[in-house]
């Protein structure tokens, strides 16, 4: 039992020790990239938009505050 337990130990370190260097990798790569961007004079990316949302009172589902459709119920408020 205390071999499987220390396999599945190392199978978990050396996991998430992967994900960690992975991790460490794509930020340091977008700060490269970031640092680019500023040394060629480019603005920021910019952040998508959000949406206001409201919920349908009959089945929950979220739709756009602005572009409201019905989800098909008889009960539903957007038609």
């Amino acid at each position: 039992m205390l071999k499987f337990l220390t396999l599945v130990l190392l199978i978990a370190a050396v996991w998430f020790g992967f994900k960690f260097v992975a991790r460490t990798q794509a930020i340091a790569k977008a700060k490269r990239e970031m640092q680019a961007r500023r040394e060629a004079g480019l603005p920021r990316p910019r952040p998508r938009d959000a949406q206001e949302m409201v919920r349908c009172a009959s089945c929950g589902v979220y739709v756009s505050a602005t572009k409201t459709s019905a989800c098909g119920r008889p009960d539903c408020p957007y038609r």
